[in-house]
């Protein structure tokens, strides 16, 4: 099923917010958009979100945030979200996209082209992100993908 992906703003942020809390994927709401995000509406809500932010200069897009409401899980809401925010990466030059997700999620992304990694071995510029250092996120696989 195909999607229609819309560019999130400020005044998104309610929603993205409910979502991040709903899944459990932030210590706190968002103030503001750490970088590009967007959403997928149906039935009149937003249902699924993404977003992450580039590390400037480096070539790097770091996906921080994927979120779908429990209730439209397993239609490809999450997927087609993820695929269109790499596609936006690689259109503004990033050539290395990284990533945190919980281990029993890594296989979908092995499918498609990622692979894990010990924090150790990331690029500096991810060894020392926020993101890969938080010792919450500690028990997530590190997967990135080099173009």
């Amino acid at each position: 099923m195909t999607y229609r992906i819309c560019r999130a703003s400020s005044k998104h942020l309610g929603d993205i917010n409910r979502l991040i809390e709903a899944t459990k994927i932030g210590d706190h709401p968002l103030e503001k958009l750490p970088g590009p995000f967007w959403f997928v509406r149906q039935d009149g809500q937003i249902v699924g979100i993404m977003g992450g932010e580039f590390i400037e200069g480096q070539g790097i897009y770091i996906g921080l945030y994927l979120a779908v409401d429990p209730a439209y899980r397993k239609r490809g809401i999450g997927m087609a979200l993820f695929a269109h925010a790499l596609e936006h990466a690689r259109g503004c030059g990033a050539r290395t996209f990284a990533f945190l997700t919980m281990y029993y999620l890594f296989n979908r992304f092995k499918r498609r082209g990622f692979k894990t990694s010990p924090r150790q071995l990331l690029p500096e510029a991810l060894r020392n992100h926020w993101m890969f250092v938080t010792k919450r996120y500690m028990k997530c696989a590190a997967m990135i993908k080099q173009d």
